[in-house]
């Protein structure tokens, strides 16, 4: 990358982040870091609008907040319920369920592109908010790839198929959220042993 187009890339990523800055307010979204969200009828939305080194990359999130709420549980956090409904897009320990990306690729793109990227993913979460409901992410969450195995334990026992979430957890390692001192898969199960599920053991 020459020095032009290093120059041209940073000036850009500005541009994005402040037109991004000056938009949500208008599609009635809001803000925490860089995430930009709806909450309504118990799910979560929201949009991340990142510079890459070659593209410009759209990242939808859309989740029950049952999702987190179990997640919660298993890691001994049911006081994140209490927390502001942002913690749902920003926090370390929540569900990162993106259901759909858009990649704008950076040659040849200007500030109006960038304009028209800006009000297209805003306009697209305002959408999703409108019209992707539980059954719609009960349908797609197979094919989420970030945390896809934490989701399916999750979504399992949302749907209280408690000897799945055993056999799977006992099948294979689960590592993600491991610097609370235990593996997921492991808590997944010492989260249903402290219910006192009933599964074959």
């Amino acid at each position: 990358m020459t020095r032009e187009e290093q120059k041209r890339r940073k000036e850009l990523g500005r541009y994005l982040e402040a037109r991004a800055k000056e938009e949500f307010k208008k599609y009635h979204l809001k803000k925490k870091d860089f995430v930009f969200y709806i909450s309504r009828d118990g799910m979560f939305y929201s949009v991340s609008l990142f510079m890459n080194q070659d593209d410009i990359s759209v990242s939808f999130c859309a989740k029950p907040f049952w999702v987190d709420d179990i997640l919660w549980d298993i890691l001994e956090m049911g006081s994140n319920r209490e927390e502001p409904v942002s913690l749902r897009g920003v926090g370390a320990f929540t569900v990162r369920a993106e259901v759909r990306e858009r990649k704008y690729e950076i040659e040849g793109l200007d500030f109006e592109g960038v304009d028209e990227i800006v009000d297209g993913a805003f306009g697209e979460l305002v959408e999703m908010a409108g019209s992707y409901g539980e059954r719609d992410f009960l349908d797609e969450c197979g094919r989420i790839e970030y945390q896809r195995e934490v989701i399916e334990v999750i979504v399992l026992i949302h749907n209280k198929e408690y000897e799945k979430v055993v056999e799977m957890c006992r099948s294979k390692r689960i590592g993600y959220f491991g610097d609370v001192g235990k593996e997921f898969s492991e808590l997944a199960v010492e989260y249903l042993q402290k219910m006192g599920v009933m599964y074959e053991k």
